[in-house]
């Protein structure tokens, strides 16, 4: 496990004009899903540091959240499952371009979900995390931001989706089929 610090990478393109770019392609997605009605596979991981650090203490566990620049709050990294894709070759896929982590050894099986959402049937297969190397680095244009946080000091705008996966994760709630 690595080093605790972001950073982001420089955007090319002026971030406001990427972010409304962005955001135009996630309603035109959301708009597709309306009147194709496709059926769709996502990945999240859980990237947990169990290393602690000088502010957390030993043995501190903490989760690495990202935000977007196309919609609010903190979520965990993760995206859509590619054509020929395993679902853990798509999540180690998604870590890496989204953060720039390696998912090391074999990530665990959390729960698969079902989310039927802005006409779409997403099916979303979580794993955990335990093994990665790298350090965490926001690409600037679709990820704004990476940072671990301890599990016990959220911040408070957390997607409410990635709050109640966190509250399964620690046992606190059962795992439900949907999203």
């Amino acid at each position: 496990m690595s080093a605790i610090a972001t950073t982001s990478r420089r955007p090319i393109v002026p971030l406001s004009l990427t972010s409304s770019a962005l955001r135009l392609a996630w309603h035109a997605r959301n708009l597709w899903h309306l009147v194709a009605r496709p059926l769709t596979m996502g990945v999240r991981a859980i990237i947990i540091d169990e290393s602690g650090d000088e502010s957390g203490g030993a043995g501190a566990r903490r989760v690495l959240l990202i935000r977007h620049s196309y919609v609010g709050g903190w979520h965990f990294p993760g995206g859509g499952v590619g054509k020929g894709e395993t679902l853990v070759e798509a999540m180690r896929r998604e870590v890496r371009e989204e953060v720039g982590l390696s998912v090391d050894s074999d990530p665990q099986p959390f729960a698969v979900y079902a989310r039927f959402r802005h006409g779409a049937s997403d099916h979303v297969a979580v794993f955990v995390a335990r093994e990665w190397s790298g350090t965490p680095v926001a690409d600037g244009v679709e990820i704004v931001e990476a940072r671990f946080f301890p599990l016990d000091q959220l911040p408070d705008d957390v997607s409410s989706a990635t709050r109640r996966r966190l509250a399964e994760f620690l046992g606190r709630e059962p795992v439900p089929e949907r999203w």
